[in-house]
């Protein structure tokens, strides 16, 4: 591809990534207006469309997990909160709701005691909101680098020793919440889970559609972690500690 032409891919790529995402808010626009006016279905299609072009945040997921609790699917509407809740950790809203959506659900899943260690991590992890996060990696990193940059070229003694400051504070900030961001965007240590959206499934000791291999049943909007996948199954685990094997098509990844 010549220069010329490559220029003008990106030239275009620019002029219509705005337009693209400008489209994409006069359809949320337009979704946040049926939900007003009751038209939860039509709601649900708005929000579906912007998400399936690629755009998503907290707001999408939570307007989407409202309109699918008012269209009566209780479980979509709970996958939806727990996403929103995976980009804004603590959201008041979504956490009410979803507390909600849990007490209309048909298994009353009681979780096992967390280990204070986990517990610990995980308040650490979510302690600063994304946003902000970013943002003080990034003036992390520009301390540092102005720093290093003073104490590499300045030719007076004295702004190289004070220069040092800032590079050593500023690669600090990097380490400590750069790491933190890194956990957070990459959701290391984070297991997949998933919400079940049949009406009900049972739950098989192994991967096999045998009726005596049956040892519970779970409905919808319980929340399970997947820890291995088979085929067409996969063995997940509840809150509250039980193992066993579903279909892969009966729920969906938060």
């Amino acid at each position: 591809m010549s220069r010329r032409r490559l220029g003008l891919v990106v030239l275009a790529a620019l002029l219509l990534a705005p337009a693209a995402a400008r489209a994409q808010s006069e359809i949320f626009a337009r979704g946040n207006q049926l939900y007003q006016q009751g038209d939860y279905a039509g709601a649900v299609e708005a929000y579906e469309a912007v998400r399936s072009a690629g755009f998503e945040s907290a707001e999408l997921h939570y307007n989407l997990g409202n309109a699918y609790f008012k269209s009566g699917d209780l479980g979509r509407s709970i996958l939806e909160w727990e996403r929103a809740l995976v980009l804004a950790p603590g959201d008041p809203d979504a956490t009410a709701n979803l507390e909600l959506a849990r007490s209309l659900t048909a298994d009353a899943v009681e979780p096992l005691p967390r280990f204070w260690l986990f517990s610990a991590l995980s308040w650490w992890v979510q302690l600063i909101p994304r946003t902000p996060l970013i943002l003080l990696v990034a003036a992390g990193w520009l301390f540092a680098c102005g720093g290093v940059v003073l104490r590499v070229w300045s030719k007076n003694p004295d702004v190289r020793r004070l220069a040092a400051w800032p590079a050593v504070a500023g690669a600090a900030v990097v380490v400590v919440l750069g790491t933190n961001l890194a956990v957070r965007e990459l959701r290391l240590g984070v297991p997949e889970r998933g919400v079940i959206l049949a009406q009900a499934v049972p739950v098989r000791s192994a991967p096999a559609e045998e009726d005596d291999l049956t040892l519970f049943e779970i409905h919808e909007g319980t929340r399970v972690r997947i820890d291995e996948r088979t085929g067409d199954w996969a063995e997940v685990v509840l809150d509250d500690g039980k193992v066993g094997w579903v279909p892969v098509d009966v729920f969906e990844t938060i």
